[in-house]
């Protein structure tokens, strides 16, 4: 686990306080070639309130890292839009069933074999081969 007080004796050293703003807090800390991932979790423990061990998050990842729906309010306060949606209203688990019908199927597979034919027929023709050998001629 890191400890608060030695994350904030390393952004002193290099003349970051620890309320910076993240963008300088992450500049040290790569320099200092720390882990992407510990990076992020130093950052955690900076915004950690001591007393009540609150997190504040004022970055993005949350909404961009994760599979979770946004809120309305959520959508308000980054877009600057009013959404009103009904929890219920949309369905993004629903998956859509391919739908073909058999005529549908009967047509592809008749205008797949009519082109293979005429494939096969044409390369026969400019080989010479088969019926356009020329033993076959009369």
């Amino acid at each position: 686990m890191l400890e608060r007080a030695n994350i904030e004796r390393l952004l002193r050293l290099n003349g970051v306080g620890p309320s910076a703003a993240d963008e300088e807090i992450k500049s040290v800390l790569i320099s200092a070639r720390w882990h992407e991932n510990d990076i992020e979790t130093a950052l955690l423990v900076l915004k950690e309130n001591t007393k009540s061990h609150e997190t504040r998050v004022d970055t993005l990842h949350k909404v961009f890292r994760s599979d979770d729906s946004l809120h309305p309010q959520t959508i308000s306060a980054l877009l600057g839009i009013d959404v009103d949606v009904a929890q219920g209203a949309l369905d993004h688990k629903k998956k859509m069933r391919p739908s073909l019908s058999a005529g549908q199927a009967l047509q592809i597979g008749v205008v797949s074999a009519g082109l293979a034919i005429a494939c096969i027929l044409a390369s026969m023709w400019y080989l010479e081969m088969g019926v356009f050998h020329a033993a076959m001629r009369f």
